[in-house]
């Protein structure tokens, strides 16, 4: 379960002091919950032609990176144990964690604290050695309750021009998988985005130890930076945003975080959004909106969070996107997908409520216009018609699946990836009833939450 769950039961009695005992027990119950992680399957560093790819460290499909990383004894146990808002992952069973999350979640006007804290290590990415580079742990909330903690890693934060091939990116992403038991969903999501020429980060898949404990299959995601959007859009000089269970009210513009130091820290362009969506009527919206977003490209965007399920996205949560205001368009702004990393065997025959995804503050404006709902329809159906590919997916899993095996002992594991195997097969049928539904219109009422609900 994610944080929606969580937000239903706060709001009910935040202002409740006699519930708050109550409270932790149902988070500690519906919220996010520790990973039953398999036992991981030690690689060992060797050298490879396919490590680096056009200069850079390779998101290539057919490579599988073994990484091994060597830090102090302490400092790794004090880093898996921590979370991004400040009491040990191990404090009350994750209780402690999970409370000082909620106090912040339906604070939509403050930003979010950040409690991580950077740690050196010596890093090996098949046989090439990177001394003292820096290491954090990353992760919101689900995926920090796992023996394995996803990783951010930061080149030459201790070792200046210290890089990797030609000098591609400083940064190093490893996302732990742990909401996800097939541990292939976020590289075969992305991949879809690629199939429709839509701006994703790559992904390729890894074999994670740290002091030779093996800590089983990680996703090795594309940072978004300079180097993302270069080869995304031909320039980097753009403003850059990192949205978290936020949207485009003028109250809540406190946590779109700048994402570099270019990047307008007064968020004037944010400003100009959040009050056309406030303040525009109906009719002039699309007209208004198309100014400062690339309205066209946005409703691609939201198609492809519908027809993938991204459940924990921006236009179904409010959540995990960033937006790059791009000079060669106009400086209008661009939705970049992020955190798909989120599968439940259990729920994969559920049924698309295309509701949930007219609740974000953009859609939930255009929804109620009659050309972006005509769009919308035909982006649906360009996308099941030209991207969506069963066969090229099946064989995609099959083959992320060898890899997977290689680095977890997982008795299960053929369930999941059946699983994930009947959701695909079962998807066009789903999205087609969408899509002869129509999409509902959004309520005229502004959000008063900054997430699903």
């Amino acid at each position: 379960m994610n944080l929606i769950v969580a937000a239903i039961i706060l709001s009910i009695v935040l202002h409740c002091s006699s519930c708050k005992k109550d409270l932790l027990d149902k988070l500690a119950y519906n919220s996010a919950e520790w990973e039953d992680r398999p036992e991981g399957i030690m690689c060992w560093p060797e050298p490879k032609n396919t490590t680096l790819e056009n200069g850079e460290l390779s998101f290539n499909a057919n490579h599988m990176h073994c990484i091994m990383i060597q830090m102090h004894p302490d400092h790794f146990k004090r880093m898996r144990n921590e979370s991004r808002f400040g009491p040990s992952i191990q404090l009350r069973e994750g209780d402690a964690a999970k409370a000082a999350a909620y106090e912040y979640l339906n604070e939509c006007d403050v930003a979010f604290p950040s409690y991580y804290n950077w740690y050196k290590a010596d890093l090996i990415i098949d046989e090439v050695y990177l001394p003292k580079v820096g290491l954090r742990k990353k992760g919101f909330l689900g995926s920090i309750f796992s023996s394995a903690p996803s990783l951010k890693i930061k080149i030459d934060k201790y070792e200046q021009g210290q890089f990797v091939g030609d000098g591609g990116s400083s940064y190093i992403t490893l996302n732990n998988n742990s909401e996800d038991p097939s541990r292939i969903i976020q590289c075969l999501m992305y991949k879809v985005f690629e199939w429709a020429n839509y701006p994703a980060p790559r992904c390729n898949l890894a074999n994670v130890s740290i002091n030779d404990e093996a800590l089983g299959v990680y996703s090795h995601i594309e940072a978004i930076d300079r180097h993302f959007l270069q080869r995304n859009f031909g320039n980097n000089s753009g403003d850059l945003y990192e949205g978290q269970l936020t949207d485009f009210k003028v109250n809540w513009l406190l946590r779109w975080e700048p994402k570099n130091s270019s990047t307008d820290k007064n968020k004037r362009q944010l400003h100009k959004i959040a009050r056309i969506i406030e303040g525009t009527r109906t009719k002039d919206l699309f007209y208004e909106l198309n100014k400062y977003i690339n309205v066209r490209k946005f409703i691609r965007f939201w198609a492809l969070e519908v027809l993938l399920g991204h459940m924990d996205g921006y236009t179904r949560n409010s959540n995990n996107v960033y937006i790059y205001f791009d000079p060669n368009d106009n400086d209008r702004a661009t939705f970049i997908p992020w955190g798909m990393n989120y599968f439940d065997p259990e729920e994969s025959d559920e049924e698309v409520d295309i509701r949930e995804y007219v609740t974000a503050e953009l859609p939930r404006r255009l929804s109620r216009t009659s050309v972006a709902a005509a769009l919308f329809k035909q982006e649906m159906e360009s996308l099941l018609e030209h991207v969506w590919n069963e066969n090229k997916l099946l064989n995609l899993i099959d083959h992320f699946k060898l890899q997977v095996e290689s680095g977890q002992e997982d008795p299960y594991y053929s369930y999941s990836v059946h699983e994930l195997k009947k959701w695909v097969r079962d998807r066009r049928e789903m999205i087609e009833d969408v899509c002869e539904e129509g999409l509902p219109r959004g309520t005229h009422i502004p959000n008063e939450v900054c997430h699903f609900e």
